[in-house]
């Protein structure tokens, strides 16, 4: 399999795309899965920030042709290779089309447009049209399924024509995966694909979509925009787990103990919860931080500005070292405030506190009793803030037995 090809959403898909053996030179079909979930993610995260550059510039997406978006199955990257669709948008926020043509009759055109084309109206393309689209979009992306309305009830009505089928989901049209309204729900030996992948994603991704076909229906404001879809990719890359002993997989997927923490279910390594109220960090020995999460960039996922390491000199005591340049607060049980400066490290103890560069409170409260092991004398928590101990020593990035590749 050639990894570098790029593929489309229809290749996605099926799972499957056609090309030229390069010895025979015949066309065969070749498998066309991205090299890993992180891969996959990426690629997610590249179209939506492409929106992003696009609406930055006052364009928006005069089409909706799937067809235009390629994708590295090895890195993820992305090139958009259709005709200039992209158009600058009027004082009003939006770009007037009379030209029917311009979109085709299919489920990436946002219910507005369907009605201006049924009544033969100009066709007003915007900021909420593009939602739409990022939407279902990313859907079959991650589904490899139909629309997101293609569950039992539309099954039914095979024998529409391509305007009747979509001007009945304007109208009628139901979320195939609303928990709550099963009159439309994913059909066995149809949609097969669906009611795998939807259980392989954590909540978060599921609620996005919900929100884009349940609310984001009739209140288009409440449509997901290209940098709400950005923030989800950037929480599920860094949600997703490479455990050093092979596993792979999202947080939610790791054993929950009763005091909290999670287990890799192939080694038992042990992930702490660091949570700010609201999100969590699992901590776990060679876990990396990086600067979306501690730092002011909130889409850098590149920089490393920390790792999880243990301490030489006491097995089974952790701390998130710092690798960046800013310094972080951390508040020991005992009520102690320490600053953590470059090369310096917090120990991972119950009941701490961390401070990252933005001001952000993220602590760490297990659900019972037992505590983390911590220094049993003043004279070691002076040593663990030395370079001299494992914690904090300089070369910790360099041990193979906390590197995640």
């Amino acid at each position: 399999m050639n990894k570098d090809m790029m593929v489309t959403l229809s290749d996605i898909r099926e799972e499957m795309h056609l090309v030229k053996d390069r010895e025979t030179g015949k066309t065969v079909y070749q498998p066309a899965y991205f090299s890993g979930m992180k891969t996959l993610i990426q690629g997610a995260y590249a179209f939506a920030s492409f929106f992003e550059k696009m609406h930055l510039q006052q364009k928006v997406y005069v089409g909706n042709d799937p067809s235009d978006f390629y994708f590295s199955l090895e890195s993820g990257e992305m090139e958009y290779r259709g005709e200039d669709r992209f158009q600058e948008i009027s004082e009003e926020g939006e770009v007037l089309s009379s030209d029917a043509d311009v979109i085709g009759i299919n489920e990436y055109a946002a219910p507005e447009l369907l009605m201006s084309l049924k009544e033969g109206e100009p066709l007003h393309f915007n900021d909420e049209t593009d939602r739409y689209f990022i939407s279902v979009f990313l859907f079959e992306y991650f589904f490899h399924t139909g629309s997101p309305f293609e569950g039992k009830m539309m099954v039914n009505r095979c024998f529409l024509s391509p305007l009747e089928k979509e001007l009945f989901r304007t109208d009628h049209g139901i979320f195939c995966m609303d928990a709550g309204d099963h009159e439309n729900q994913p059909v066995k030996g149809i949609q097969d694909k669906l009611i795998r992948y939807w259980k392989a994603y954590p909540d978060l991704l599921q609620k996005m979509f919900m929100r884009a076909f349940m609310d984001g229906a009739t209140s288009t404001f409440l449509r997901p925009s290209a940098v709400d879809w950005m923030k989800v990719m950037i929480h599920l890359l860094m949600d997703y787990k490479e455990c050093s002993c092979g596993y792979h997989g999202f947080s939610c997927t790791l054993p929950e103990q009763e005091n909290g923490t999670r287990l890799c279910p192939k080694c038992g390594k042990v992930y702490y919860p660091l949570t700010n109220g609201m999100d969590t960090l699992w901590l776990a020995e060679g876990q990396k931080l990086y600067e979306c999460q501690t730092g002011r960039v909130p889409f850098d996922k590149e920089k490393v500005t920390g790792i999880v390491v243990e301490n030489r000199q006491r097995k089974g005591l952790y701390g998130i070292k710092n690798l960046g340049l800013a310094e972080w607060r951390g508040m020991f049980p005992d009520g102690t405030i320490r600053e953590i400066g470059q090369n310096q490290a917090m120990p991972i103890w119950n009941g701490m506190r961390i401070r990252f560069e933005l001001g952000e409170d993220w602590f760490l409260r297990l659900k019972s009793t037992e505590k983390l092991p911590i220094p049993e004398t003043e004279e070691e928590v002076e040593r663990n803030d030395s370079d001299e101990t494992g914690m904090n020593a300089p070369d910790m990035t360099d041990r193979e037995d906390v590197r995640y590749e």
